[in-house]
């Protein structure tokens, strides 16, 4: 079974009290299914391993309840994923787009316990052997934009390959705002 980081939970559970508020947060793991919803309302330790399944229950979940026409939801999560993480503790290892060149596979391994991340020339990145999901590939995606953009530098991050549509892994390709290469 795949697991994620306590901290990729901790992170979705702040983005929902952070975007809506505190009673919205309840009311979203008080929807959850039982296992999950333990989980989610219990104290969750960001270095301890969860199942991924929690999470992509609780972000279905939070999405059904509070935004459930917004196309943009589980990228959204991510970005702030990505951007909380940056500056709590990753930012010396994403202070350069050739940091991140050669952090990536590290920083993946930090957060999940299957798959690999492989990154390519020109600021594009293979995700492999990951059991990913519809919300996974959009969060993958704005973790990576929080990860690597700055104020003056923001990054657009594009999947190019997935998985769910047959391919044999996740592509990303990140870019500057004019489709030139991040790195």
């Amino acid at each position: 079974m795949p697991n994620v980081r306590g901290r990729g939970l901790i992170d979705a559970l702040e983005f929902v009290r952070e975007s809506w508020g505190e009673a919205d947060l309840h009311r979203v793991v008080a929807e959850l299914p039982s296992g999950t919803q333990a989980v989610c309302g219990g104290l969750i330790h960001d270095s301890d391993w969860y199942a991924l399944e929690h999470l992509v229950a609780f972000l279905q979940t939070a999405h059904r309840l509070l935004a459930p026409d917004d196309p943009t939801f589980f990228r959204r999560q991510g970005h702030h994923a990505g951007q909380r993480e940056k500056a709590n503790y990753l930012g010396v290892m994403v202070a350069t787009p050739e940091l991140i060149a050669k952090t990536a596979p590290t920083i993946w391994r930090m957060f999940y316990d299957v798959g690999r991340l492989v990154p390519l020339e020109h600021g594009v990145g293979q995700i492999r052997d990951f059991p990913t999901t519809p919300e996974l590939c959009q969060r993958f995606a704005g973790i990576w934009e929080g990860i690597t953009s700055t104020p003056e530098r923001p990054i657009v991050v594009t999947e190019t390959r997935c998985r769910l549509r047959g391919d044999d892994c996740c592509e990303m390709t990140l870019t500057l705002p004019d489709g030139r290469p991040f790195l």
